[in-house]
């Protein structure tokens, strides 16, 4: 009953960002960018109090993670609400935010990323905090969702220094919400759940074809991204122009959003590729789970966002990418794969521990019965 109760209760605290944010920009009290970054720093320290309180309520020695999942739904809020009003879909809610605030979520990138937020990290974020209230393993949900965030974070802080926006103050708001799912990632590499060696004898690549399968996939993958990241960096081969002119010109886009995202496919998720081949080839890696749910997070956000920026009208035509003919098809079969092969391989790394390593949580949350806690002996994880 508390896995169900706590996310609810949680879920009706968010709901206040709407009439904070709508007071707030009708008494127009955010008139430069210092008041609003002040503003934002208390909004979002008191945004805390509330998912404390439910969760000291119901459960005894709560994870602190499990706060910061409950203050960052009030924040999912405030950026599902920024993407409704950029699209016009209501208005007077935050728009003094994008002048002063952060410009660059203007674009259609900031849109993308504010509608990810809003929707999918609201989603997640309830669910881990469901989970945990039940005592069910939430540590899967958690990696996904860290992926999906410090990606989100890496494209839009690092394109909203470099891209064509003036600095802004607020956009150092973003440092907690990047530090929290890296800490939580060390943390739970750290305390993986642990498992023996194993000692199962696998069967050579070339007899085990879905993994032949997806050790196919990531080295296309290899090729694609060292591709459009050289020619995001300005590759002066006549087939890289050609690709960004006629087949994905929204990489040359001058927010830059794209161009960084190109960028960490090229050095981050590179680096994953080659040490998932490693692990097909050679079973038995244990990391392999953890890893595959950080990158399917990350692969998930960053193809939405990429995706939805490259069509959405507040990109101008001649950055949109093609959606017909032959370039069209090539660009939206290449987007499409590298969105759903990394959740299809996260799925299948965690059907199989001996291979893959296992993911579950071992301790699980401490709840209260009658206010006080049900087994002292217990901790939390």
């Amino acid at each position: 009953m508390k896995g169900i109760v706590v996310p609810l209760l949680i879920c009706l605290l968010a709901q206040t960002s709407w009439p904070v944010s709508m007071v707030l920009s009708r008494h127009n009290l955010m008139i430069d960018q210092l008041s609003i970054f002040i503003a934002g720093a208390i909004c979002l320290f008191l945004s805390a109090v509330g998912p404390m309180l439910v969760l000291r309520h119901y459960i005894s020695n709560v994870d602190p993670l499990m706060y910061a999942m409950g203050t960052f739904t009030w924040t999912c809020m405030i950026d599902l609400g920024i993407g409704l009003e950029l699209d016009g879909y209501i208005s007077n809610f935050i728009g003094f935010y994008f002048a002063e605030g952060e410009p660059y979520l203007m674009t259609a990138y900031g849109l993308a990323i504010n509608y990810w937020d809003g929707t999918v990290h609201f989603i997640l974020c309830l669910t881990i905090l469901g989970l945990y209230s039940s005592r069910t393993s939430h540590r899967e949900v958690c990696l996904f969702w860290a992926g999906s965030i410090i990606n989100s974070l890496i494209v839009l802080v690092s394109g909203g220094i470099t891209g064509n926006h003036p600095f802004k103050m607020s956009i150092l708001l973003n440092i907690p919400y990047f530090l929290l799912p890296v800490v939580t990632v060390f943390r739970y590499f750290n305390e993986k759940p642990p498992q023996s060696r194993t000692f199962y004898k696998f069967k050579p690549i070339w007899n085990r074809p879905l993994d032949v399968m997806f050790v196919i996939y990531f080295l296309a993958a290899l090729g694609i991204s060292a591709f459009r990241g050289m020619a995001a960096s300005g590759g002066n081969a006549e087939v890289m122009q050609n690709y960004i002119k006629n087949t994905e010109p929204y990489i040359a886009h001058p927010s830059n959003f794209s161009r960084i995202q190109m960028l960490v496919y090229e050095y981050c998720f590179s680096a994953y590729y080659m040490s998932a081949i490693y692990g097909l080839m050679y079973p038995g890696k244990h990391w392999m789970a953890d890893w595959s749910l950080l990158h399917a997070g990350a692969a998930a956000q960053a193809q939405f966002s990429y995706m939805k920026g490259s069509v959405h009208h507040l990109t101008i035509q001649a950055f949109q990418n093609p959606v017909v003919g032959t370039h069209g098809l090539v660009c939206w079969t290449i987007n499409s794969v590298l969105l759903l092969v990394p959740q299809l391989f996260a799925l299948y790394t965690l059907t199989n521990i001996e291979k893959f390593g296992r993911t579950y949580n071992v301790e699980k949350a401490e709840l209260r019965v009658n206010g006080k806690p049900a087994n002292k002996k217990r901790k939390h994880f």
